[in-house]
């Protein structure tokens, strides 16, 4: 009885580690894409530098080629992952 249990939770947990993955990396994902947004808009104005300075920040820009890299050796055994990051960082 044991062994069928473990099997079955050990199928679950297998199944939380491939979501959680692509919950990270799709995340990083969308944060690039915003970055690389906000770093294209025009400050025309006062008011429109300062939206994008505090989304800018908010997103942590500053940081996302860094955060890209640290990810990537999180996920070095999982090349869809590598290529969807490269991708995402090959705008900065």
């Amino acid at each position: 009885m044991r062994r069928p249990v473990l099997g079955l939770i050990g199928a679950l947990l297998s199944g939380c580690a491939t979501s959680y993955s692509d919950t990270a990396v799709t995340r990083f994902i969308e944060r690039a894409e915003m970055c690389a947004h906000w770093s294209g808009e025009e400050p025309y104005d006062d008011a429109r530098r300062a939206e994008i300075e505090r989304n800018l920040r908010d997103l942590r820009c500053t940081t996302i080629t860094r955060d890209g890299e640290a990810l990537k050796l999180s996920r070095r055994e999982r090349s869809e992952d590598l290529r969807r990051i490269d991708e995402a960082l090959a705008r900065f």
